[in-house]
């Protein structure tokens, strides 16, 4: 994945100020969906969650999506803007189109699953929003509960001073 450099506004402090404050109202976002042998936020879920938050903060979120082709290869580019009054913070995603999985695959489906993937992904980073998946969590934890967490480390100098 390309990620061109973001473009902020000559002055941030207000859209930095209010989606500090927005954050602070997100919570956890738990995994919701599942496909392709892992879990994960769909996007609807993402957005039904945060424009309220962002609204109430004064923010907003536009996406536009568009299909370059370089090297005979296609690519979607996502741009997503956050926005608040003057002030506003833009990225750039660029990613080859998704290649067919299924027989059943169109050219149209790849290119819808290219630009949500990539929407999810930006919005996700532009807004600090990690996803957890409980259940992973819970294995993970159930996995390593009988580790001795007080053993020494063998990778640690010893005689510093």
């Amino acid at each position: 994945m390309r990620k061109t450099q973001n473009q902020i506004s000559n002055n941030t402090g207000k859209i930095a100020s209010a989606l500090a404050q927005a954050q602070m109202e997100f919570g956890i976002f738990t995994t919701n969906r599942e496909g392709y042998n892992y879990k994960y936020l769909d996007l609807a879920g993402i957005l039904e969650k945060v424009y309220p938050i962002l609204g109430k903060h004064k923010l907003a979120i536009i996406q536009g999506a568009s299909l370059i082709v370089k090297d005979e290869m296609p690519y979607v580019v996502v741009t997503t803007k956050l926005m608040c009054e003057d002030e506003w913070i833009e990225d750039v995603l660029e990613f080859p189109m998704i290649e067919p999985v299924k027989k059943t695959d169109t050219d149209i489906m790849m290119l819808g699953s290219t630009i949500s993937y990539l929407r999810r992904y930006a919005i996700q980073s532009m807004l600090g929003i990690a996803g957890t998946d409980r259940e992973a969590e819970d294995m993970q934890k159930d996995m390593h509960k009988d580790v001795d967490t007080k053993r020494p480390n063998p990778n640690a100098v010893k005689g510093l001073k």
